[in-house]
């Protein structure tokens, strides 16, 4: 089996109906969503495969109704309009609520989450960013390829424990994929070693739901410097020879 797998696509079957989803268990939380384990399955048992279910929490419940839809706990991230920056609502209504930051504003920005990240790894995945390949929007999040072996995930980077050259291998890695995402206008946001994953001799970039358009969000060249320094630093105290500022540059020359 191929150790880069980011090229293939959504086998057809999965988003052609006559499937059943059976909810494994949880992967793990977030701020504003929780990741599921589903295995999508045909009805005539032909096609099975593993897929991780991002759901996003709703904004606004009545007691009991989280548990009720399954989630383990409530919303927390709050500082959302810095992402949505250069993304403008259709309805100048609508925009004026965000501009103003009312209560209908914020519920709106959180409301657009699940689709934008959608749209983002996307993005992301078609130009060539080693990621989970995208399969369908469900309403309240999406369902994407899930990243491990059977039902167990793939680490994350910064429990990898790679020795010296391997570290040195997913320094690069990252650094290639950065310039992919940067060729493609795009800025991941939020980029740590808590959200790249090893897995098959790769790193793996999840987590796009603050990603936001390098030129079109003010803050997108600033947001992309603290995705490189982040991730410089994380890599330096594992011993790789990685300058911040000079990948920076390098970027910057690829974006323009």
């Amino acid at each position: 089996m191929p150790t880069h797998e980011t090229e293939r696509a959504a086998p057809a079957w999965l988003t052609q109906g006559d499937t059943v989803d059976e909810v494994l268990g949880l992967l793990k939380t977030g701020k504003e969503a929780e990741v599921f384990v589903v295995e999508r399955r045909t009805l005539d048992g032909r096609h099975a495969e593993v897929l991780a279910h991002k759901r996003y929490r709703p904004t606004k419940v009545r007691k009991g109704e989280l548990e009720a839809l399954g989630f383990s706990r409530a919303r927390t991230f709050a500082n959302d309009a810095l992402y949505h920056e250069g993304r403008k609502f259709r309805y100048s209504r609508d925009q004026r609520a965000v501009d103003r930051m009312t209560d209908r504003g914020k519920r709106l920005l959180a409301e657009r989450w699940p689709g934008q990240e959608l749209e983002s790894l996307t993005r992301a995945h078609e130009a060539g960013v080693t990621a989970p390949y995208p399969v369908e929007f469900t309403g309240d999040g999406m369902l994407m390829q899930f990243v491990g072996d059977g039902e167990v995930a793939a680490p994350r980077l910064v429990n990898a424990r790679l020795d010296p050259d391997r570290a040195a291998e997913a320094y690069a890695q990252v650094a290639a994929d950065l310039a992919t995402l940067t060729r493609a206008g795009l800025v991941h946001a939020d980029l740590s070693p808590y959200n790249l994953l090893w897995w098959r001799d790769r790193v793996w970039m999840i987590d796009f739901p603050q990603a936001v358009d390098l030129v079109l969000n003010p803050h997108g060249f600033d947001l992309l410097h603290h995705d490189v320094t982040t991730v410089c630093t994380w890599f330096a105290r594992q011993g790789v020879a990685c300058d911040g500022e000079a990948l920076f540059a390098e970027l910057l020359a690829e974006a323009w």
